[in-house]
């Protein structure tokens, strides 16, 4: 076997059984917001220290993905939440209380 083979020559086997597909973890959800149009945006924090890959801001438009950055702390991952909120709120959005029921 060369330095470049898989160490699982099994897995090339065309009825090898696959591995599990990735199910992405949740982040915490730090706020949602809707529009007068009725759109929701909402923003979610991810902690992928453990990975060594700092920590991810998400915002989602009705629960598709918009916009991403990584942040090297959690204060600045925040810090994003929190401007991302404010901008929005200059534009007409509101905080969304049908979903907190």
């Amino acid at each position: 076997m060369s330095d470049t083979s898989p160490r699982d020559q099994a897995a090339l086997l065309f009825n090898a059984t696959r591995a599990a597909a990735r199910t992405p973890r949740p982040g915490e959800e730090v706020w949602r917001l809707r529009n007068p149009a009725g759109r929701v945006q909402s923003c979610e924090l991810r902690d992928n220290t453990q990975a060594g890959a700092g920590w991810d801001v998400m915002l989602l438009e009705n629960g598709e993905p918009l916009f991403s950055r990584r942040c090297a702390d959690e204060a600045l991952v925040r810090f994003v939440a929190r401007s991302t909120k404010q901008d929005l709120f200059r534009t007409g959005w509101a905080d969304d209380t049908a979903s907190e029921t």
